[in-house]
């Protein structure tokens, strides 16, 4: 969608990397191990980018870093197109993903979300990581950090609930995007309505909940 506005994958990829990290300074050979882009073609357009506006330099220690220029006029309707499109676009590879054999269950939550969790991406079911990497890569583009994912099995996810496991109950207990869910019908959606919440509120008010 973004290459068909601003006309290139490289201007495309450096606009939503600093639209999300704009409070950052970034030097080229960063950016482009990053973004995975040759240095002639990034040199080249950080510059252009620059001469519009929407980026400016500063030199440390005999490098040069590029920034968002807060000040520039344009800045937050970009920031704001480019993160409404982002949003468009990782639901579009979402989609996609929740459309992979043998998925049961797909939740997008930490870094995606806003939410304090110990993963970004939870994915149940027998899959093929390699049937899901070319997704996740594209979603992954841009973020400040590196996506965490999380593969469990049926088997796990099923008794990781029963023993009112922290890591899968605090992304129940924040945020979060759920594309798909085949699994809940199988245990009960009741089961998980009744203790989704209960376990982090009382490990957050330091009572331990009760594992029996």
């Amino acid at each position: 969608m973004l290459e068909q506005i601003f006309g290139s994958e490289t201007r495309t990829k450096i606009l939503k990397f600093f639209c999300i990290n704009a409070q950052e300074k970034f030097f080229i050979r960063e950016l482009s191990r990053r973004l995975d882009l040759q240095l002639n073609s990034i040199r080249r357009e950080l510059d252009n980018l620059e001469v519009f506006g929407f980026l400016k330099s500063s030199e440390d220690n005999g490098k040069k870093f590029y920034e968002v220029n807060q000040d520039f006029p344009l800045f937050l309707e970009i920031k704001n197109l480019v993160l409404k499109a982002i949003s468009i676009d990782d639901m579009f590879f979402a989609d996609k993903m929740s459309k992979v054999n043998g998925l049961k269950l797909l939740v997008f939550t930490g870094m995606l979300t806003k939410a304090p969790t110990m993963t970004d991406v939870l994915i149940v079911g027998k899959v093929k990581k390699t049937d899901l990497d070319k997704y996740l890569k594209k979603i992954a583009q841009g973020l400040p950090h590196e996506l965490r994912v999380s593969f469990l099995t049926p088997q796990d996810y099923i008794y990781r609930l029963s023993i009112v496991d922290r890591f899968i109950y605090d992304i129940f207990a924040h945020n979060r995007i759920v594309v798909l869910d085949k699994i809940s019908k199988e245990i009960g959606k009741s089961y998980l309505d009744d203790i989704s919440f209960k376990h982090y509120k009382q490990a957050e008010s330091g009572v331990v909940a009760d594992k029996k």
